[in-house]
């Protein structure tokens, strides 16, 4: 059972990519107008979707593998698992609420490059976040 959490685990950890590459396409968006506008937000949309889901997979089979682990990691590691995904969580939230409204705005004609910057922001933070996490889930001596 621990190896398909692992596999479950490492999946959904690559799937999490996903927000390391948004900062650098969502830019497109707000060079885009109309149907296209609309058309590609909606594709950003699913893969941030595609995104949520795998965060909470990677939550669910990282906490299912540190109850079976001993000894346990550092509390401090554990701490800061938590928060990393839980930050990627709340700004995936607030990407999707801003998409919602690029859309939104894309349909009835009026500018979104408000919206795209936000997305934009949301999304640097997201990014940083996701390698950082990595970075010390990989790595869990730096905490020690």
């Amino acid at each position: 059972m621990y190896q398909v959490m692992i596999f479950l685990h490492v999946v959904s950890a690559l799937l999490l990519g996903v927000y390391v590459v948004f900062p650098f396409v969502v830019g497109r968006a707000a060079a885009l107008s109309g149907a296209a506008q609309e058309s590609f937000a909606g594709l950003l949309s699913t893969f941030n979707r595609i995104g949520q889901f795998s965060l909470i997979v990677t939550f669910l089979t990282g906490g299912a593998m540190i109850s079976q682990v001993d000894p346990k990691p550092s509390i401090l590691w554990m701490t800061l698992a938590v928060i990393l995904l839980l930050i990627v969580g709340a700004l995936t939230g607030m990407i999707g609420g801003r998409l919602k409204k690029l859309i939104a705005n894309s349909k009835a004609g009026k500018s979104a490059a408000a919206d795209a910057a936000k997305i934009k922001a949301f999304s640097w933070i997201a990014a940083v976040a996701v390698i950082v996490a990595v970075l010390f889930m990989t790595n869990p001596q730096l905490l020690a």
